[in-house]
């Protein structure tokens, strides 16, 4: 839909936009997934630590029916605005300037997501281990999310999530791109 149209990175210390090949990485694995390459189902995401919004903006540019923008850092959601209303997205869009480990699970209740996009800061998803951040918000997001989401995690590459196992999720697949770790978890 936005093919070669540039979108405004936030200059903020906090946020670390994905790399290009990630994310093309990342639409191609999941056009694959959804048997539609190329685009995404009509599927609810989230885009959580959103920064400019890149990673939601192009599940919606391939297809998504809408995306929450999970983002709290002032320079970022002045990106992620000015993005929206570039590209004339503003009513696929919502923006939540909430804390995304607390509140993703409630915006997903009333209508569950498909699809999570989780980019969090380096420093939150280097503990792989049962008690860590990104299980602890996986086992929120379980009882919330539609059978069948994907959730999508950007880490760092030597850290390794598929040793863990929950109730909820199971690692359907894993990648590394540099010093770029993805791991996909299904529900």
């Amino acid at each position: 839909m936005w093919k070669s149209r540039r979108i405004e990175r936030p200059l903020s210390g906090t946020t670390r936009p994905v790399p290009d090949r990630v994310k093309e990485s990342i639409f191609n694995m999941l056009g694959h997934h959804y048997g539609c390459v190329g685009s995404l189902p009509s599927v609810r995401v989230a885009d959580v630590f959103a920064g400019g919004g890149s990673m939601g903006l192009e599940a919606l540019s391939r297809g998504a029916a809408h995306c929450f923008f999970f983002e709290r850092d002032r320079i970022a959601l002045r990106a992620l605005k000015g993005n929206l209303v570039s590209l004339n997205a503003e009513t696929l869009a919502t923006i939540v300037s909430h804390d995304a480990w607390k509140d993703v699970a409630d915006f997903s209740r009333e209508n569950p997501f498909g699809l999570i996009l989780l980019d969090p800061p380096y420093a939150s998803a280097r503990d792989a281990s049962p008690a860590g951040t990104i299980w602890r918000f996986l086992d929120r997001m379980g009882p919330c999310v539609q059978s069948g989401c994907l959730v999508v995690l950007h880490h760092p590459r030597p850290v390794d999530f598929s040793h863990v196992s929950s109730g909820w999720w199971r690692v359907m697949d894993r990648r590394t791109m540099g010093s770029n770790g993805l791991t996909v978890f299904e529900k």
